[in-house]
């Protein structure tokens, strides 16, 4: 957020108009926000980082995905913030280039790997993107500045990787 002061505002000192700003940045710091810097897209399997394990396999007409991340790996929390990582899943469902829905999906936790599972069609998975987000926290709850990692996982690399295992059934 960009906050400026025209230098018309009646605010006639410059000491009046620095403090305001300064009341500003003191409230924008004061939101709590997921922060992430780093963004990795991934457009095939090979690309996943270590911690993210996403599989992908046909389901009567539908590819069914599991996607099981281990968040302290994948962010590199370290002893520091062992147990305050936390692992969010959405899923952006479109088609020819439209965006038909936005969706957080629903994790769970075994030990220390989340899992994210859906099933879609294969034509929408050619055009949809996973978002995956780790979040580091501090020990008020709050998430860290810079802490983290965010993933663009584009669909259609793990539909054509479906396709090849398809085949290579058909062929024996």
């Amino acid at each position: 957020m960009i906050l400026r002061i025209p230098l018309w505002w009646p605010i006639s000192s410059t000491r009046a108009k620095i403090a305001l700003v300064a009341v500003a940045m003191t409230l924008l710091t004061c939101q709590s926000a997921d922060a992430d810097l780093k963004l990795h897209k991934i457009r095939a399997p090979e690309h996943c980082p270590d911690g993210l394990t996403i599989t992908a396999k046909a389901n009567e007409g539908m590819i069914d995905f599991d996607v099981s991340v281990n968040a302290e790996e994948v962010a590199h929390a370290g002893e520091l913030y062992k147990g305050r990582v936390k692992a969010r899943a959405y899923l952006q469902i479109a088609a020819a280039d439209q965006q038909l829905a936005y969706i957080r999906l629903h994790e769970t936790i075994d030990a220390q790997r989340t899992r994210f599972q859906f099933r879609i069609s294969p034509s929408a998975a050619k055009s949809s993107e996973l978002h995956l987000g780790v979040n580091l926290f501090e020990k008020n709850g709050f998430a860290t500045v810079g802490g983290g990692a965010s993933m663009q996982i584009y669909l259609a690399a793990f539909v054509q990787m479906v396709d090849k295992a398809e085949e290579a059934k058909e062929g024996q």
